[in-house]
């Protein structure tokens, strides 16, 4: 049967005469001339009314033809059913206290279709047991059926068995206008096809999912291959307390008006000891679409989590123990050809990750970004540590970045071709305000920040300090500035600045490494927290002014006010630290940094390390380079370039034990995939003879596969002999995921410094090592 949009049904019934005049207003009004009186005691019911259509077995109703029939009483073993196929039926709640036993309190057989209304003034409660043995809930909603909820009253369901309200395969059930109370062991408002809010105060308290809309997939015997698994949210105002996920959709799940307030497993400052655990604030399977609202998340895992994100309006504010916005695919915020800067409001007040995506795009908005990492991160774990797929997109909006890590981060490419954007990220060996491994092109807009230079672009910049070219430069032992407090831009008047809101300084994931982990640079700006940095033309007009959250050990500022070839101061303080001349992005550009006072063309030492034009002088890894190409540990991949950020594969890294060794062995293998002509044969003999490597499976030894990071750390200790030292892994919420064999390894390479965190709280043990990142933990470990 075709379903039938609900505020639809109720307007039918008013015109076919079944729902009397006074049901408008929800009043109390109701009398058998116009309805059916139904009244519940413990052991009996009665009914008198000008609607037929009802059958009483007990304490049991059934309501079996259309009309009116109006509830009130107090039973504690009852039941009211709307029998299949039956349509046009109007359930009034008009002080009714109802509890089922068996099975649910209200149900809606297949293909029905009522109207619940809540009359003015009333409490109504409906429930079921915790010993029921149906797969149950409160009110049932079964296949194919529609209800609407409504009214000016209250109406209380208990989910103690199982789910408080549940619609099955293809049910629909909207929302409007009454005050919704659920309290459930599971599920607290569960639909599989459509679930509509568009009006009322929701308040749900679940120990699974507050909202949610998932088809039974995976039921072998009935799969439901037909529901959408869809949420909508048009209004109302929302207190969603859950255990799992505030709302989630297994399609989609669209918010255009309400006000949310979700915490999800006690919120952001919750340690989840199961990583398949999904405690996320706001959860779609294909696509999440917020275009208006309040929606405010605290929650233990995403706050917003979904294939697809789109947030083009409304005021959010989220706390995340995860990424605030996670989009497996696609990620955007506001609106393409919007000139606006205030919507939509986006505050990440706590989040691992801010923003992430395959693509990040941010058209228009206000985005205050908060992050123990990455601020903006353009990546995905399904196409590995490189994609052309992977860029981030910043064409207009104002965006405020206060990360641990890196602020804007793309696996590839970033393009700014306008907005406002302020960054600031570690000013650690490994990480940066800005880092990218593709093309970072900059033709609009106005930056602050630092880090890696552009590579491309129409618009002028400048560039003080220690600052590094395209090329990405990845991470193996990362640290965290000292940020526990917000940042405050005081400009001039008339300055492109404006002020932003203090950020929290009690983050679970901690801004400061963990043990093992290299302390940050010391600025050669001298800048650090609190610093006034300024930028000034040469006639000594402040351009742009902005307050340092920590060390900064480069600056990079572009607008349109700066001009290409002119020269132009930044002071730290008061005190000018170095003058630039404004270029363009180059793709060959040699590094562009200099030193404190000097100008852009008398800073940089020319060329490459060891010959490699690949390696600046200012790159994190030149020393580590300098030393494994000076010891002849590791070879460049040609006369000229290093490829600091290809993949080190296992057969390089045996190779370079080797030759670390001084042995000698024959060229010969026990590996099938391993040939005795392979110029890596020799190194492979010796290591497994050794006890240093082993194989991937019977007869492989996997030479061209990239090493993880734990095995390069098994190899290593294995090379030093196994010594009987530990460290306490804790702090790193992936440390499970540290393989057996590599556990022992790990911790010795972490206590002896060779082996650091990608974060505070994250080791990444599986995933693979660079060239520049191996060339770092041999330097390390030679000095030992």
């Amino acid at each position: 049967m075709k379903k039938k949009l609900l505020a639809a049904l109720l307007a039918s019934a008013l015109a076919a005469g079944m729902l009397p005049t006074s049901a408008c207003a929800l009043s109390s009004a109701y009398t058998s001339s116009n309805a059916t009186l139904i009244s519940f005691t413990d052991s009996a019911v009665t009914a008198d009314g000008v609607y037929s259509g009802y059958e009483i077995e007990g304490t049991d109703v059934s309501i079996t033809a259309a009309g009116t029939y109006v509830f009130s009483g107090d039973c504690d073993d009852g039941s009211i059913t709307v029998k299949k196929g039956v349509t046009g039926v109007t359930l009034v709640l008009n002080g009714l206290t109802l509890t089922n036993a068996d099975s649910a309190a209200i149900t809606l057989n297949k293909t029905a279709e009522a109207a619940l209304i809540a009359t003015a003034g009333s409490e109504n409660t409906v429930a079921d047991t915790a010993g029921a043995n149906d797969e149950n809930a409160a009110v049932k909603v079964k296949s194919g059926a529609s209800l609407s909820l409504s009214g000016t009253g209250t109406l209380t369901a208990c989910g103690n068995a199982k789910n408080g309200i549940k619609g099955a395969s293809d049910a629909v059930i909207t929302v409007d206008e009454l005050t919704l109370n659920i309290e459930a062991a599971d599920d607290g408002l569960s639909c599989d096809d459509e679930l509509t809010i568009r009006g009322g105060r929701v308040n749900i308290t679940a120990g699974g999912d507050a909202v949610k809309a998932s088809p039974d997939t995976d039921d072998a015997e009935n799969p439901d291959t037909t529901s959408l698994g869809n949420v909508t949210v048009s209004g109302g105002t929302m207190t969603l307390t859950a255990a799992n996920d505030g709302v989630q959709a297994d399609g989609d799940l669209t918010i255009s008006g309400g006000t949310f307030a979700v915490t999800a497993n006690g919120g952001h400052t919750t340690t989840l000891s199961d990583e398949d655990a999904s405690c996320k604030g706001l959860k779609a399977g294909k696509t999440l679409t917020v275009s208006g609202g309040t929606v405010n998340v605290d929650s233990a895992d995403d706050a917003l989590h979904a294939n697809d994100v789109t947030v083009s309006g409304g005021t959010l504010t989220l706390a995340s123990g995860d990424d605030a916005v996670h989009a497996d695919n696609d990620l955007v915020v506001g609106v393409k050809g919007s000139s606006s800067t205030s919507n939509p409001k986006i505050d990440i007040t706590a989040s691992y990750e801010g923003l992430e995506g395959t693509t990040v795009s941010v058209y228009s908005g206000d985005i205050d970004v908060a992050a123990s990492d990455d601020g903006v991160n353009a990546a995905n774990s399904d196409f590995g540590e490189r994609s052309d797929k992977y860029a981030i997109h910043i064409a207009g909006g104002d965006l405020y970045i206060d990360a641990g890590s890196d602020g804007l981060d793309s696996n590839n490419d970033i393009n700014i071709t306008g907005g406002r954007v302020e960054v600031y990220g570690a000013d650690a060996m490994m990480d940066a305000a800005i880092d990218y491994d593709g093309t970072f092109t900059l033709s609009g807009g106005t930056l602050f920040g630092a880090g890696m230079e552009p590579g491309a672009g129409t618009q002028a910049y400048i560039a003080v300090g220690e600052t590094s070219p395209s090329g990405g430069h990845g991470g193996m032992g990362m640290t965290r500035p000292d940020k526990t407090d917000g940042s405050t831009m005081t400009p001039p008047d008339g300055q492109q600045n404006g002020t932003r809101p203090e950020k929290p300084s009690d983050d679970k994931n901690g801004w400061t490494g963990g043990k093992g982990q290299s302390a940050n640079r010391e600025s050669a700006l001298g800048i650090k927290k609190g610093s006034v940095i300024t930028v000034q033309d040469a006639s000594g007009k402040t351009i742009y002014t902005a307050t340092a959250l920590g060390s900064m050990s480069s600056v990079i500022f572009s607008s349109a006010d700066i001009k290409e070839g002119e020269t132009y101061t930044v002071l730290v303080d008061g005190a000018s630290v170095g003058t630039a001349t404004a270029k363009l992005g180059t793709s060959s550009s040699d590094g562009g940094s200099f030193a404190p006072g000097q100008n852009q063309n008398g800073g940089a030492q020319p060329g490459g390390v060891s010959g490699f034009g690949d390696v600046p002088q200012t790159s994190w890894f030149a020393d580590a380079v300098k030393y494994v190409s000076e010891n002849k540990l590791m070879n460049g991949t040609s006369t000229t370039a290093f490829s600091p950020n290809e993949n080190m594969s296992r057969a390089m890294l045996a190779t370079v034990l080797y030759r670390m060794s001084g042995e000698t062995a024959e060229a010969d293998s026990s590996f099938g995939d391993v040939s005795s002509s392979a110029y890596y044969a020799a190194a492979v003999n010796w290591a497994s003879s050794k006890g240093i490597v082993n194989g991937t499976g019977t007869d492989a030894f996997s030479p061209n596969a990239s090493i993880t990071r734990e095995q390069l750390a098994a190899m290593l200790y294995r090379y030093a002999g196994e010594p009987s030292v530990s460290a306490d892994l804790s702090a790193y919420t992936d440390a499970v995921s540290i393989s057996p064999y590599a556990e022992k390894a790990v911790e010795w390479c972490v206590a002896k410094g060779i082996l650091s965190g990608k974060s505070a709280t994250r080791l990444a043990p599986q995933d693979t090592a660079t060239r520049a990142e191996c060339a770092a933990m041999l330097q390390r470990f030679a000095a030992l």
